[in-house]
Order: C-alpha cells, then sequence, then structure tokens
C-alpha cells in the first residue's frame, strides 16, 4: 500500500499522530455538510408543523385532534427512515457510499422545496394532506439513507485512533442544521406578525432548500469512495445481499444500535419538538422564545459533539452512552417542571441542559459506537437498520406519543414514565453491548 494510502486509512497512525491528508480533509467537510444541510430540510418542518400546519392542512379537526394529525405527519418521516436506511444501506454496502450520498441528498432537497410549494387544505381539500404526507415520507425515505452512508465514508477513512473523533463531524454538523433551522424560524417570527408567518413566511426556509442542494451536490462530488470499501468490493468473500447477511448473522448488533439510538432520539424530540408545540400551544408561550432556546443548545452540543467523541476514542464509547442515558432519567422529570413555569429563561437554560450537555453525552460516540458494531462489507446495511429502527420507535413517534398521554392524563407524569421505560432498556442494552473503540476495522 502506498504512503498515501496509508495516511488516508490510517494505518500508519497507531497514536493518533499521523497528519491528515487534503483528500480527507475535504472528505470530512463533504460528509458534514451534506448532513448540515439535511438536517436544516428535516427540522425545518419539525419546527414549523407544530406552529402552522395543524390549522393549514388539518383545519377541520379540534385542537388536539389536529396536532395529533401534525405529529402522525411528523412520524410518518420516522417510518420512512428504516426503508431508506435498509435501501440505501445494501446499494451503500454493494455501489459504494459516495453514490448514495449524492441521490439521498438530492431527494432530501426535492422534498423540502416541495413542501414549501404545497397549497393548503382550503385550496386543494384532501389533496393537501396527502401530498404533504408523501412527501414527508421523501424526506424520511431520504434522511434514512444519508446518515450511515456518511459517517461510514469518513470512518473507514479516518486514522485508527481517532475514529470516533471524526466519525463525529456528522453528529457535530447535524447541530449545525438544527441551528440554522430554528434560528431561521425564530428570525422569521421575530419580523413577520403571526397572520402573516401562518399564510406564506413558513414557505421561505422550504423554498430556500434548493440553494442548498445545489451547493451541497457539487461539494460531495468531488470527494473519493472509501478506500476500506474499494478492498471489500474486490473481496470474492463479500456477501451479494449485505442485508439478507445482516438479518442472518448480525442481529444484536442491530438490537444494540437500535437500543442506543432510541433512547438519544427519544430525549430529543421529546425535548424540542414535543416541548415545542406544548409550549406554543398550550402554555401560549411565545414560539421565538423555543425555537431561540433550540438554537442556543445546539450550538453548545455542536461544540460538545467533538469533545465527547475525542474522549470516546480515548474510554471508549459505552461509558459515555450509559452516563448520557442516567442523567438523561434523571433529569426529565426537572425538566418538565422547568417548562411548566412558562420563565423563557427557565425553558432556555433547560433546553441547554437537555440538548447541549445530556443528549451531546449520548450523541458524540454514537455514529462510531452504531457503525463499529459491524464489518466493512455489511456496515452502512447492518448500522443504517439498527440506528433507524431505534430511531423510529424513539424520537420518530415520541412527539405523538407525548401529546396523546398529554391530552388523556392532563399531566407530564405518564409522558416522564414513557421515557424512563425507553432509557431503562437502553441502558441493560448498552451493559451488554460490545465495546469496539480500539479494534480494527
Amino acid at each position: 500500500m502506498s504512503n498515501t494510502a496509508e495516511v488516508i486509512t490510517g494505518t500508519t497512525d497507531r497514536a493518533g499522530s499521523a497528519p491528515i491528508s487534503p483528500a480527507f480533509r475535504k472528505l470530512v467537510v463533504a460528509s458534514s455538510l451534506g448532513s448540515v444541510i439535511e438536517h436544516y430540510d428535516f427540522f425545518i418542518y419539525a419546527f414549523t408543523a407544530p406552529i402552522v400546519f395543524d390549522r393549514f392542512f388539518f383545519p377541520r379537526m379540534d385542537s388536539t385532534a389536529s396536532m395529533l394529525a401534525v405529529y402522525a405527519t411528523f412520524a410518518v418521516g420516522f417510518v420512512a427512515r428504516p426503508l431508506g436506511g435498509m435501501v440505501f444501506g445494501h446499494y451503500g454496502d454493494l455501489l459504494g457510499r459516495k453514490a448514495m450520498l449524492t441521490i439521498t441528498f438530492v431527494l432530501m432537497g426535492i422534498a423540502s422545496f416541495l413542501i414549501g410549494c404545497l397549497p393548503s387544505y382550503d385550496s386543494i381539500g384532501l389533496l393537501a394532506p396527502v401530498a404533504l404526507v408523501t412527501l414527508r415520507f421523501v424526506q424520511g425515505f431520504a434522511f434514512g439513507g444519508e446518515y450511515m452512508n456518511a459517517v461510514s465514508l469518513t470512518l473507514e477513512n479516518a486514522p485508527s485512533a481517532r475514529r470516533g473523533f471524526f466519525a463525529s463531524f456528522v453528529n457535530a454538523s447535524g447541530p449545525i442544521g438544527v441551528i440554522l433551522a430554528s434560528g431561521f424560524i425564530a428570525l422569521l417570527g421575530f419580523v413577520s406578525t403571526p397572520q402573516d408567518f401562518a399564510q406564506w413566511v413558513w414557505r421561505v426556509p422550504f423554498v430556500l432548500s434548493l440553494v442548498l442542494v445545489v451547493l451541497g451536490t457539487y461539494i460531495r462530488l468531488q470527494v473519493d469512495e472509501s478506500t476500506l470499501f474499494k478492498a471489500a468490493q474486490a473481496s470474492a468473500a463479500r456477501p451479494k445481499a449485505p442485508l439478507l447477511a445482516v438479518v442472518r448473522s448480525w442481529k444484536k448488533s442491530v438490537l444494540f444500535g437500535c437500543l442506543a439510538n432510541m433512547a438519544h432520539s427519544t430525549f430529543q424530540y421529546m425535548s424540542t419538538v414535543f416541548v415545542l408545540g406544548y409550549a406554543v400551544k398550550t402554555l401560549g408561550m411565545a414560539q421565538s422564545n423555543v425555537t431561540f432556546g433550540t438554537m442556543v443548545a445546539n450550538l453548545l452540543e455542536m461544540c460538545m459533539v467533538p469533545l465527547v467523541a475525542s474522549y470516546s476514542d480515548r474510554f471508549g464509547r459505552r461509558p459515555f452512552i450509559a452516563l448520557g442515558i442516567l442523567l438523561a432519567a434523571a433529569w426529565y422529570p426537572i425538566y418538565f417542571q422547568l417548562v411548566a413555569t412558562k420563565d423563557p429563561t427557565l425553558l432556555i437554560m433547560g433546553l441547554l441542559v437537555s440538548i447541549g450537555i445530556i443528549h451531546a453525552l449520548m450523541f458524540a460516540p454514537e455514529a462510531a459506537f452504531t457503525a463499529e458494531l459491524f464489518p466493512t462489507e455489511v456496515r452502512v446495511s447492518g448500522s443504517s437498520l439498527g440506528k433507524q429502527l431505534g430511531i423510529i420507535l424513539g424520537g420518530g413517534i415520541a412527539p405523538l406519543v407525548g401529546t396523546a398521554l398529554m391530552g388523556s392524563s392532563g399531566s407530564f407524569t405518564p409522558v416522564i414514565l414513557y421515557f424512563e421505560v425507553i432509557a431503562a432498556c437502553a441502558f441493560v442494552g448498552i451493559l451488554f453491548a460490545p465495546e469496539n473503540a480500539k479494534r480494527a476495522l
């Protein structure tokens, strides 16, 4: 193997001190920027839907029913994510990570743009919510195929002793997308009236997705394929059906990935999307307070993720994920009490702790943890399946379940208990999961 290839793959970097090649730097930027834009696309829906879509697409329902319908369309995107993960994971292991990243990126951007162009229920009747659900499905399908292809492409080219750190850039760039989405929504809320925002201003961030897609596609086309994938592709032992191989031989790894992602995604989406809808619709708080708090919290998380991930390269992935789960379970009752005060300052403080610190502990090592559960020839298929199943069972249905529990009980207690059960299951799973931080890929 050439010296250049050794630097790119990290085979000469047992101490994490080998120089980083320009090609690898470009790859990290391309993977991370794509994650920024895809998270922006996905989360402008999350931050707009609880505020606008109940009256815009479901005007014939009462308040609770329309919010349940909004969260159901939100959940559709998560239902599609495992399907996207399976399809694009399968072909990512067969044809390459780079090609799949380009396809998923374009799909996400076009779907977001078209959501911003949709007429209301009053204009075209049932076709409006049907089109919304369809485009939300496409969003989720693309998003499900994006993440683990990006993580695998980065991880497989990273220096061996710093895999967690560099893989975490994909995770750290996710909060940037959330910051852009929440910040943009907050800004539009400041400069427009609630009536204008509900009528047409909400469309602006969706329509701008098209510009971001053109930029991101150009950048992603400039990077090379994973070196480890090329080696696996030349192997005669490579499975012809990677997803089938995962189902047959890697069930425990899928379960471990599922539980870890179920815990962090439930905590994230209940702390942000569910709280956004509850604070604005039920407590009457200003939309801008919640979106601003979410933006600041994600700014903190963006800084925390690489820091925590770098320590996970030294001490392992499992200790940080387990600590995050324990802190989340202890913090959740306190967080909802802060929300109930209707005090914007306390709400923002709660979001800072929830997302900026506790979620970061679970989220930072997750990229490397999930990808390292599988060998190169089935890495994207297996890790995508585990991750996306965890997210649909966790964050995807969390706002819907939270709204239903609050609507039936009028209390936070069932919502808190719901998360505590998920946290307990995930914690036990992490205790039994293998620690692969030091294992060669």
